[in-house]
């Protein structure tokens, strides 16, 4: 891997990560413009006070607090009847909203309603109502005037057109709220669809409603479609009615109460494979094509629910749990309560979810159900009641099930992921005073909201976690809640005072970044542990229960609790002899960045096989910066050690050139080891070694392997030992549309010199998605770069297509952009590769692309690929 191509994925890993994720945001890593403030003031939503910071002019800024949504009236059921025109886009719809005034008594209701055609509202009696409307609320004078406890029906006749929305955020690009896909048949390769994205308040886009998370209700919505679409929303089908008309109307009632952001609807043409979680229905909807594949796409959904139900004390509250696949959706899946909805990258055969499940996103979704629909933040600064414990949810789900290993291995990544945002911006768990709602989905509410609950966990104990956890979803079921809800919970378990940690972590920014050093005192014979809280003075001191492993001469090692709370402190340990090494927070069990020195000997006692994961990766690497013998003895145990990603590394890290007897550890690792990543890093490894006896071997893994990875690898390595044969087995793949044998063909063919192989790429442009994708178009680069200028203008016209082909992969357009932005530089660099006509030409079509894309971070990556 070339350092160019290396930036290119590590940006693009951290930014468009979250596209296999929920609807996280993680930041650009290039600055942008600052958003211009469109701070609305709407009933004490958001609220100006002074007080703020000093500009540099000497005048404070405004500090924006954004209260939680004031409650006038209870929304107790929605009835919705819903019918749609897919030529215009259109939703004709009749609501009737069932309300009572909250406390007060009052005459004026207020509904969220955006850019909607009112035709008519009524009361119950059929009485026609006044109202104004301006396009976003919808201000309704009722008959009389109502006190609490008096239930009245308004009746609202309607049409919308939510494809005007335009706005979006990088964790949900569009505030559309509802999506016709295909929806005039227009495009053969995609589906008809209708779905639904209701977060953050967008709802409101397809139908009237009070359009907080701090609102609830019951809800029943019939759906009339034609007959050869299946349809899915919240709750049980009561009905499903065939009309003289060719249409069917199913209706959908959910009789359990549940904020209105979580409301959903889904109309298209599924395979719906179901099963049962003690009596309720668990159902997946597919494409078609991918009927045989659901229970492998969702894998462990009945096995999760019963895991959940039992960490929680507090089984699965719901009707049914379904679970649905939708083309082009604007995040990465959805919570709506009792039928998720998830983007198509999910959406894969059997042999593509070899060590590559959906466990992750399936138990962050179905977690939910506890925290974040059972029971619901109260607003959007308290987003990391519902984010945070979903995160952690895939924690929980992989040590179950995987082993703490695999659990930690994803922690790594989560702890990666949140330092990267905090580095360029970092506010408190719990942020008031947030710029837009939208930005609230972020390393922070999400990350670093899992990872605060791991300390919790840490700091009282699985027990008393547990227990808490109990308590709060028990007395808030069905209700909204804000952090102190959860803070008293555990407070009420325990008997321990949490206002520190709650203050610290949820209420407070940033992170500890600790210098820890020891000192042997031999006269007084104890070991003095010191340590230099060094995270930026504007942030707090942080209190930091921990513990230290002492490690001694005769093999033994012992454990020791402490608690770091000062900025710079010395804790003194007496011990009966001298330790050899000193590791602080050695199950890496905290938030925080620890900064200590040793020596290759120490990080070669760190590495044991049932040290944490965190320490074991962290002493891999220091050990490899060597090759001496001590340190190699090391990497080679390692090559055995039970976790993949640490065998992975190890076999990076060792110096196989000087070890040829070693070879036959290569080859078993290559046929027999249990992780399709370790089996497929081998087979590369011996053609980069060129280890032409283990051929044979390599060859064998493309028809024997049924990890499409490991295929891959095999290809290319084949290529780098035996080109012929490589060739001559390829031929076999060519029709092969998998992203991983498509990737590793187009490395040979784009390297061959042969552009009659461009008919290959073609074929393929619109197939290879996700990482593979990054390959395959630097191939296309490389057989484009001894083209004629007609030909590359032409392929400019074809990658222009790919790049604003809104269906496609991140990965996939963003390649494509490059790579006619590699054209463009070359043509730059050397006058005669392109008339001045042809650059102008490729110039204003890379233009085109950057115009019409709507992610801002994807538009931030294509500009940093312009001035580079």
């Amino acid at each position: 891997m070339n350092f160019e191509r290396a930036s290119f994925l590590y940006v693009l890993v951290i930014i468009l990560g979250a596209c296999n994720t929920s609807k996280i945001l993680v930041p650009e890593p290039l600055p942008m413009a600052t958003m211009e403030d469109t701070m609305e003031v709407r009933n004490l939503d958001t609220l100006v006070v002074s007080g703020g910071r000093e500009t540099e002019t000497g005048e404070e800024d405004s500090v924006v607090y954004h209260a939680t949504a004031t409650r006038s009236f209870d929304l107790l059921h929605t009835k919705l009847d819903l019918r749609f025109n897919w030529a215009d886009e259109k939703v004709i719809g009749k609501a009737v909203l069932t309300l009572s005034p909250y406390f007060y008594p009052s005459s004026t209701l207020i509904l969220d309603a955006k850019e909607f055609t009112i035709n008519e509202i009524k009361i119950e009696d059929d009485k026609t109502l006044e109202y104004s409307y301006d396009d976003s609320q919808l201000t309704i004078i009722l008959d009389r005037e109502y006190t609490k406890g008096q239930e009245f029906d308004v009746i609202i006749d309607y049409t919308c057109t939510p494809s005007r929305g335009e706005n979006g955020s990088a964790a949900i690009t569009s505030d559309q709220g509802l999506f016709f896909i295909n929806p005039r048949g227009e495009d053969l390769t995609k589906p008809q669809q209708i779905w639904t994205q209701g977060e953050t308040e967008f709802n409101s886009r397809w139908y009237p409603t009070i359009d907080k998370p701090n609102e609830r209700a019951t809800q029943e919505i019939l759906l009339t479609v034609d007959d050869r679409f299946v349809t899915l929303s919240n709750g049980i089908l009561k009905s499903a009615v065939v009309n003289s008309d060719g249409t069917r109307t199913d209706h959908w009632v959910m009789d359990l109460p549940h904020a209105p952001y979580l409301t959903m609807i889904a109309v298209g043409e599924y395979a719906v494979e179901k099963e049962k979680w003690q009596d309720i229905e668990v159902s997946y909807y597919v494409e078609p094509e991918f009927k045989e594949d659901a229970k492998f796409i969702f894998a462990h959904t009945p096995e999760m629910l019963t895991f959940f139900s039992t960490i929680t004390g507090v089984e699965y509250p719901w009707q049914k749990y379904a679970q649905i696949v939708v083309r082009d959706y604007v995040s990465g899946a959805m919570e709506n309560t009792t039928s998720v909805v998830f983007g198509e990258f999910v959406q894969k055969h059997r042999r593509e979810l070899i060590d590559n499940h959906n466990d992750g996103i399936v138990a962050h979704e179905m977690f939910h159900h506890w925290f974040g629909d059972y029971v619901t933040c109260e607003s959007w600064s308290n987003l990391t009641l519902n984010e945070g414990f979903a995160n952690y949810a895939e924690y929980l789900w992989l040590e179950h099930k995987y082993g703490r290993d695999a659990a930690d291995h994803h922690r790594i990544q989560e702890i990666q992921g949140y330092l990267y945002q905090a580095a360029q911006d970092m506010h408190p768990l719990i942020d008031f005073s947030y710029e837009s709602k939208e930005n609230m989905f972020d390393a922070h509410s999400y990350n670093k909201g899992g990872l605060v609950l791991h300390m919790l966990r840490e700091l009282v104990g699985d027990k008393a976690f547990f227990a808490s956890l109990q308590l709060y979803l028990e007395e808030h079921a069905f209700n909204s809640v804000e952090v102190h809800d959860l803070r008293l919970a555990f407070e009420e378990t325990t008997g321990l005072d949490l206002n520190w940690f709650f203050n610290q972590w949820y209420l407070s920014a940033g992170h500890p970044v600790i210098d820890f050093t020891y000192q042997w005192t031999e006269a007084s014979s104890s070991v003095n542990l010191e340590f230099q809280q060094n995270q930026d003075g504007s942030l707090p001191v942080f209190r930091i229960p921990t513990s230290v492993d002492l490690y001694f001469e005769d093999g033994s090692k012992q454990r020791q609790s402490i608690v770091i709370d000062s900025r710079t402190q010395t804790i003194t340990l007496p011990l009966l002899s001298a330790p050899s090494l000193v590791v602080l927070d050695p199950d890496r069990s905290q938030l925080a960045i620890i900064n200590a020195t040793y020596d290759e000997a120490q990080y070669r006692r760190i590495y044991d096989k049932s040290a944490a994961l965190a320490l074991r990766t962290e002493a891999l690497a220091k050990i490899a910066s060597s090759n001496s013998t001590d340190n190699q003895v090391i990497l080679k145990s390692a090559l055995s050690d039970p976790f993949w990603a640490i065998r992975n590394a190890a076999m990076s890290y060792y110096e196989w050139e000087n070890h040829p007897e070693d070879h036959q550890i290569l080859a078993e690792l290559a046929n027999k080891d249990s992780h399709s990543s370790v089996r497929a890093e081998a087979i590369y490894l011996i053609g980069e070694l060129g280890i032409d006896d283990l051929k044979d071997a390599v060859a064998s893994r493309i028809d024997e392997d049924e990890a499409y990875p490991v295929v891959a690898a095999s290809i290319v390595s084949l290529n780098q030992l035996d080109e012929n044969l490589a060739l001559e087995r390829i031929k076999i793949l060519e029709n092969e549309d998998q992203s991983d044998i498509v990737a590793a063909i187009s490395l040979i063919y784009g390297s061959s010199g042969d552009t009659s192989k461009l008919t290959y790429f073609e074929r393929q442009l619109r197939n290879v998605e996700g990482l593979p994708a990054l390959d395959f178009y630097q191939s296309l680069d490389e057989l484009l770069s001894i083209c004629t200028a007609d030909t590359k203008i032409t392929w400019v016209e074809k990658l222009g297509a790919v790049a604003t082909d809104t269906g496609l992969s991140p990965y996939t357009k963003i390649s494509a952009t490059r790579s006619m932005i590699s054209i463009l530089k070359e043509a730059e660099k050397k006058s005669n590769l392109l008339s001045e006509e042809q650059i102008s030409l490729v110039r204003n079509k890379i233009d085109a692309v950057i115009e019409k894309e709507e992610n801002p971070q994807i538009i931030s990556i294509y500009q940093s690929f312009m001035s580079s």
